[in-house]
């Protein structure tokens, strides 16, 4: 089973692509919609896997660029979406090779990323009967996934992808998601594994959660467990360990005004014996978004995202003082961004 690295996984890959409230940064802007779109069911806690989406989405700041990146995107009809863009990374002329083969420099790469809704989209808050999402990019990784909301219930996730040009990287997830009022089960079929876990909110404040996975090609059996606690209505604190890693982690967040927000996140490995923290603050505006993070490895990040019309510039910048790196990275994106 190949590892991904979580600093480079995108939220809008395929296999994250879930219509579900939880995957929101900011659940609060909810409110501001009419009572018949709100969320029907405010004690359904999050999903195993989507605990500390929120968090992350700040303090591992995925969408991240390091160089050039030019994307055209719009829709073909009410359900399909099609977005082309290209990746131009900075150089890595002079430097000395990595001899991890899964962290080797990155190349200029195009990538085509489709998703089609189905059923009849009449109005912004139409749910779609289902989902189907595809990518591909020049480098060889290939991603699919089909989402299916069987009822309010019952909701199924099929998705299948190269992580590289690599057929021995290939993976198959199926997924089975077991929804109430107040609890999630989930069920996951996939290359080299399948699990079980569960989230059940208690009371008005506290979720917990466990998994069971089991790696087949290993013989190994491994338990994880999630924990969330709402402080207040602007406050969670959220803890988990994850099994397979051997790794615990403890995050934060604090809504501090209407669009600003506070992220912390604490990781240690107990098989490494390192622990990393990071600090992340977002604040937006009618146009625009700002992100700040810094590790406690002295990583220094910032993106500014302006957002018009038909249009979309992002700045990025991130600086490693220990290791005296500085990069830059710029973004222009076109139509239905």
């Amino acid at each position: 089973m190949a590892a991904m690295n979580k600093e480079q996984v995108d939220m809008d890959n395929p296999a994250f692509a879930q219509q579900d409230p939880h995957l929101k940064i900011n659940d609060e802007e909810e409110m501001s919609l009419p009572p018949q779109f709100r969320n029907r069911y405010p004690r359904r806690p999050p999903l195993f896997d989507g605990l500390l989406n929120n968090v992350r989405a700040v303090t591992k700041k995925v969408e991240h660029i390091k160089g050039f990146k030019f994307e055209v995107a719009g829709g073909l009809s009410s359900n399909f979406h099609l977005a082309h863009s290209w990746m131009i990374p900075p150089s890595s002329k002079g430097k000395a090779p990595n001899p991890n083969p899964m962290k080797q420099p990155p190349v200029p790469s195009y990538t085509l990323a489709a998703q089609y809704l189905g059923g009849e989209l009449r109005t912004p808050f139409d749910q779609p009967s289902y989902i189907m999402t595809g990518r591909w990019d020049s480098t060889g990784k290939l991603e699919a996934a089909i989402i299916k909301k069987l009822n309010e219930m019952f909701n199924f996730r099929f998705s299948a992808f190269y992580l590289d040009s690599s057929p021995n990287n290939a993976q198959v997830h199926f997924d089975c998601d077991i929804t109430g009022d107040d609890y999630v089960h989930s069920v996951k079929l996939g290359t080299g594994l399948y699990s079980f876990n569960m989230m059940q909110t208690i009371g008005k404040r506290v979720v917990l959660g466990y998994e069971m996975m089991t790696l087949t090609e290993r013989n190994m059996s491994l338990m994880s467990y999630a924990f969330k606690f709402g402080i207040s209505q602007k406050q969670n604190l959220y803890a988990q360990y994850v099994g397979a890693a051997d790794q615990l982690i403890l995050a934060y967040n604090h809504r501090l005004l209407d669009k600003a927000y506070f992220m912390s996140e604490l990781e240690y490995s107990n098989q490494s014996g390192e622990s990393k923290t990071i600090l992340g603050y977002r604040q937006k505006f009618a146009t625009s978004e700002v992100i700040i993070t810094i590790n406690s490895k002295m990583k220094f990040s910032s993106a500014l995202t302006l957002q018009g019309f038909a249009y979309q510039l992002k700045l990025c910048a991130v600086a490693d003082y220990n290791k005296d790196s500085y990069k830059f990275g710029y973004g222009i994106a076109m139509g239905q961004v």
